[in-house]
């Protein structure tokens, strides 16, 4: 081998399967993306649905070329992101637009610098040893190699720091970015839920009464601000069980009613789309048969008991106080007082303020939060009690850790799939016809495992999301950052950290050996499954980004399985069904659509300073990425909120037997837990709340918060540095209060109140 650098791991057969592998990504990725253009053009109420119901969009409009669009898109600016799709949608824009400018200065890093050194010293451009191909050779000047380590592997600890500290720039500098704009964005809202703030835990002497204007004195009581409002919270079990079974009713009543009328929709075609029915139907649609009379007489059936229901629901509406916003629960036992409530301020500063509070000295009472959003919470859990909510959670975190033993084994069977010679040692057959076949080899070995784990990576997490939804979560914001946690650590040490240590067990355990080769076993299984990342990158990036463009799951199931089965009609029963399938835009849930991608990207990091095609392929599946995301957040998915993640590499250092050089690294891990401390006591508060100065100054936010532009245009005469309080006073008119007639002339240098909040503390 060239310059002995690959240890026996790689081969043509390497190579024959990365080719393999990108060819039929492109092929899979670049025919799904122009069978989008066509569709697109087709039928754009499939994949641009959010324009039929916001008119922000609409001004928006793609050109109905066939490719014209994708440039409309790129020119879409974070400005316009921000008004059409929210804050959610430019947070994980934010997010791939990190990952491109990483990884293409790791790219060009890794291209021009680091890659001809390894080159000139080994005759390998990279670790994996696909070679260069050019046409010079430099082996007969490669100089000789040191006898513990070749000198050139200094070059490791070395680009590992500067790829370190390129990360940790762009994700400090974007983090900073989307505080900033958070900040912006949420400051100068002024609605009802912006001002509301969530109190659990109320003692039953504040609310016995079932009076609000108690807990209202009391909270104003303690100096925090005004309340405009409050809502004490009821347990309404009875009455949801009445709204369920109305849903039922009205769900068996449509398909009752279309089956008694006929259900024949053609959405592709305007001129057969139903019209409004009208009120005599003709009488070829309506015939005497048994049947009709069959149908007939369960929808009066259903109507009567939908119409009973109903009137229960009006009865217990009536009683409620909608001044007081209060239940009579003394005569109607069916309902009772929850202990919590909420409370909306007279402004957002003081339900800041509030939320930032400990009110009193007890464990679990008047505990403070922000109010979520009407349509984030979940009533059904609302209700819950804390011991109930705590047995739920302990009891779905012990089924989760059970099925992890199940995952255990899948992943361990996969391992064996990688290398032909662990398949021969379990099954000899299996293994020998393998080797005989050069193309089954290549399936065997790079195509179907990459394939696998993304089933594996597709199917888990919405198991785990339907595990947490049971959890006992009162908000759909908590159940779907829940989600996003489980299914990283999923993804991340199930799959990644077992796949990878499995195949190490396996090759140690089948060996002879002493136990101090599992450290160098372990590097190698990292350097082996370096081609299998890279086969995955492209999958998922050049294979799967245009599947997902496509919507594949609605188009393939609705109208090609639908159409060639004729199942069409077992998902379309009601006009309440196509309006779903059709004209609802899909959810774009975090929890089940991130930790893919920041899996990704700590792939990419892990490998970039030994793999080059890795640090390619990572900068086209986050290019690919950012434009399928911008397209659907925008056009197609709703959101109804953020992570980053880093790692350091030591393996293909100790792997070359360079200890000293793999024993510089580890600060790198120190540095990351600095840098995890950091986060959390100074940006994470940042993410949670909204600064009391932002709230005051939203008109003029770059303005008053540009540090450089204060100091450039302040006049020194106008700083003032007050001793006994050592305060900063800075006079810039938007920081100050008009100087009234009649004041002294040092007036101007005096802190304004609160309001203004125009001093800044050293």
């Amino acid at each position: 081998m060239i310059g002995g650098d690959d240890n026996g791991i790689y081969g043509p057969s390497q190579l024959r399967v990365f080719k393999t592998q990108l060819v039929l990504s492109l092929i899979i990725g670049v025919s799904t993306f122009v069978l989008f253009c066509f569709l697109r053009r087709k039928w754009p109420h499939m994949y641009a649905v959010r324009t039929l119901r916001k008119s922000l969009i609409q001004r928006r409009q793609l050109p109905n070329d066939l490719f014209r669009w994708v440039g409309a898109v790129l020119a879409i600016s974070d400005e316009e992101v921000l008004e059409c799709s929210g804050l959610d949608a430019y947070v994980v824009l934010s997010f791939f637009k990190m990952g491109i400018k990483v990884f293409l200065l790791l790219l060009i890093m890794a291209a021009l610098v680091l890659s001809p050194i390894r080159y000139y010293f080994t005759g390998n451009y990279d670790k994996d040893n696909i070679a260069w191909l050019i046409a010079f050779d430099f082996n007969s000047n490669k100089p000789p190699l040191n006898e513990e380590f070749a000198k050139f592997l200094w070059v490791y600890p070395i680009f590992t720091y500067c790829f370190s500290i390129i990360v940790y720039v762009k994700l400090f500098h974007y983090t900073k970015l989307i505080i900033k704009t958070r900040q912006k964005y949420l400051a100068s809202q002024n609605s009802i839920t912006d001002r509301t703030i969530r109190i659990d835990g109320i003692p039953k002497k504040i609310i016995r009464k079932n009076d609000p204007l108690v807990l209202k004195h009391f909270i104003e009581d303690l100096g925090i601000g005004r309340v405009e409002n409050v809502k004490l919270i009821y347990n309404w079990a009875p009455l949801e069980e009445l709204f369920d079974r109305r849903k039922q009713l009205i769900s068996r009543l449509e398909k009752l009613y279309s089956r008694y009328f006929g259900l024949n929709v053609d959405l592709y075609n305007e001129d057969r789309l139903p019209k409004v029915l009208p009120e005599n139907v003709p009488n070829s649609q309506a015939t005497n048969s048994s049947s009709k009379q069959y149908i007939k007489q369960k929808i009066d059936t259903l109507a009567e008991q939908l119409h009973a229901i109903d009137q229960e629901i009006r009865e217990a509406q009536s009683k409620y106080n909608t001044n007081s916003s209060t239940y009579p629960i003394e005569s109607d036992s069916r309902f009772s007082l929850l202990q919590s409530a909420f409370v909306t301020m007279d402004s957002v500063a003081s339900a800041q303020m509030a939320a930032q509070t400990v009110l009193d000295p007890r464990v679990y009472k008047l505990v403070v939060s922000l109010a979520p959003a009407a349509k984030d919470i979940y009533w059904k859990n609302l209700k819950l009690g804390y011991y109930e909510k705590l047995y739920k959670s302990y009891f779905i975190t012990f089924f989760i850790i059970l099925s992890y033993s199940v995952i255990f084994f899948l992943v361990t069977s996969l391992s064996t799939l990688l290398d032909v010679k662990t398949i021969t040692k379990f099954w000899p057959a299996l293994g020998h016809m393998i080797s005989k076949s050069k193309w089954l080899s290549t399936f065997v070995t790079g195509i179907l495992p990459p394939l696998l784990f993304s089933l594996m990576n597709v199917s888990f997490p919405y198991l785990y999301r339907s595990l947490t939804m049971k959890q006992g979560y009162s908000l759909s914001s908590d159940v779907e950052l829940s989600t996003l946690l489980k299914n990283f650590f999923f993804i991340f040490f199930i799959l990644f950290l077992v796949f990878t240590i499995t195949g190490t067990l396996w090759d140690y355990f089948t060996s002879i050996g002493d136990t101090t080769r599992f450290a160098s076993q372990l590097a190698s299984s990292l350097r082996k499954l370096s081609l299998f990342y890279v086969d995955l990158i492209l999958l998922q990036g050049l294979a799967m980004f245009p599947v997902k463009l496509l919507q594949a799951g609605d188009f393939v199931v609705l109208n090609v399985i639908g159409k060639l089965f004729f199942l069409k009609s077992f998902f379309l029963k009601t006009p309440r069904d196509y309006r779903f399938y059709y004209y609802t835009p899909p959810v774009f849930d975090f929890g089940l659509n991130l930790p893919q991608h920041i899996l990704i990207f700590i792939i990419v990091l892990i490998y970039s300073v030994v793999s080059t095609k890795i640090v390619a392929s990572g900068l086209v599946y986050f290019t690919l990425g950012y434009f399928v995301y911008k397209y659907q957040l925008i056009y197609s998915y709703v959101h109804p909120p953020h992570s980053t993640g880093k790692l350091f590499m030591c393996g293909t250092l100790a792997l070359e037997g360079a200890i000293l050089l793999s024993v510089l690294c580890t600060p790198l891990f120190l540095v990351t837990l600095a840098v995890a401390w950091n986060f959390e006591r100074y940006y994470l508060p940042l993410h949670n709340f909204i600064a009391l100065r932002a709230i005051q100054n939203p008109t003029s936010f770059d303005k008053e918060f540009n540090d450089d532009l204060l100091l450039h245009s302040v006049p020194p005469n106008l700083i003032a540095v007050n001793a006994s309080s050592r305060t900063l006073i800075v006079g810039m008119e938007p920081m100050l209060e008009n100087v009234e007639e009649g004041n002294s002339e040092n007036d101007h240098l005096k802190p304004a109140k609160f309001g203004h909040l125009n001093a800044r503390r050293w």
